[in-house]
């Protein structure tokens, strides 16, 4: 079975709301005296994405339909593009956009692997709708 993919069609989120919080996967043990000794605990470690969008009637459609029915309410994970890195430019040694031969730049993106932590919450915002998640990034 093939991962689900977050629906292109769906808008970016909102920059105001988007939030990355690393996990913790360090491990702080007590000393008699002074700072206690930090080292490396986990090596595999989730961050939480705090993730907000506004959605027109016919996208708020789309989100629950890939909610619902592609996640299995939120059961499987899923492929999201990183919103943090998407649309920069590789630059080379002179900071100018490295292009493909017909001229587009090219452009740094990664793929996340992300299941929702949690369930959305939907806030009504005139004809739009306020949705908003936490997304558990995997390692």
């Amino acid at each position: 079975m093939a991962l689900p993919v977050y629906p292109v069609e769906l808008p970016i989120p909102l920059r105001d709301d988007y939030r990355i919080a690393r996990g913790e996967g360090r491990f702080n043990s007590k000393t008699d005296a002074g700072p206690g000794n930090i080292r490396g605990r986990f090596s595999s470690i989730v961050d939480n994405v705090n993730f907000s969008t506004m959605l027109d009637a016919t996208q708020r459609g789309r989100f629950d339909w890939f909610y619902t029915q592609e996640t299995k309410k939120g059961a499987f994970p899923f492929l999201m593009v990183n919103h943090t890195e998407d649309a920069m430019f590789w630059l080379d040694e002179n900071e100018q956009p490295l292009l493909f031969e017909d001229g587009r730049p090219v452009l740094l993106t990664e793929t996340w692997l992300v299941q929702f932590n949690g369930l959305p919450n939907y806030l009504p915002h005139d004809i739009y709708w306020n949705v908003s998640f936490t997304l558990m990034v995997m390692p």
